[in-house]
């Protein structure tokens, strides 16, 4: 009996998966890996979606055609402000009450003139 005694005493048995934190712990790791995954797929499909729309020409001359209108737009307004602020020109003053149903048209027939072209 006293060799018993000389003897460790057994390991403390390891907490059970049920405590509160492991389980958040696991589920949160769980929930980062099915992510992952799920983030990939998307991402694979979405590279997969862009590489067919590239090859479209339909799709690659209305992106440069639009492109290529705003970029316009944005330069004729940028020389109009350049040349009346920088240059101190005196330019004819814009009436915006005129001039934005015209600006509405020609918007609207962008849009109808890129939806017959994708039609034909």
């Amino acid at each position: 009996m006293a060799a018993m005694t000389d003897q460790a005493p057994p390991p403390a048995p390891t907490p059970p998966p049920n405590d509160l934190g492991d389980r958040i712990q696991a589920h949160a790791e769980a929930f980062g890996r099915e992510a992952q995954v799920r983030g990939e797929q998307l991402g694979r499909e979405a590279q997969a979606a862009a590489d067919r729309w590239s090859k479209d020409p339909g799709v690659v001359r209305a992106a440069t055609t639009a492109g290529r209108l705003w970029g316009l737009a944005l330069i004729a307004v940028g020389l109009w402000f350049f040349v009346e602020v920088t240059l101190g020109y005196s330019l004819p003053a814009l009436d915006w009450n005129l001039l934005w149903p015209v600006i509405l048209i020609a918007l609207g027939l962008v849009v109808v003139v890129r939806g017959m072209t994708r039609r034909a």
